[in-house]
């Protein structure tokens, strides 16, 4: 496993306990391709799709962007019809 996949799955537990200790009942996709981490349930049954990512800073400059910017993550057209949200990770 990669580093930055380690780092991935860390930060995929991170967002678990963070979703637990506000309340939610927490669900982990066992699917790789899945196009979400995690569901969210709260006590009415509510649940929302969750899709998380590491925050991360440019180490160098392009396309008009300079070393230590961040890096903007975006929904994939199969997220976006699945109202999927990300939610990102330190």
């Amino acid at each position: 496993m990669s580093r930055k996949s380690k780092l991935g799955a860390v930060n995929e537990l991170k967002a678990a306990s963070e979703f637990m200790k506000q309340g939610f009942h927490v669900s982990r996709s066992l699917d790789p391709q899945c196009p979400f981490d995690l569901v969210i349930t709260n006590e009415e049954g509510g649940s929302c799709l969750i899709d998380v990512k590491t925050k991360s800073f440019r180490k160098s400059q392009s396309y008009g962007t300079k070393p230590g910017d961040k890096i903007n993550r975006s929904l994939t057209n199969k997220q976006k019809k699945m109202n999927v949200e990300i939610y990102e990770v330190e």
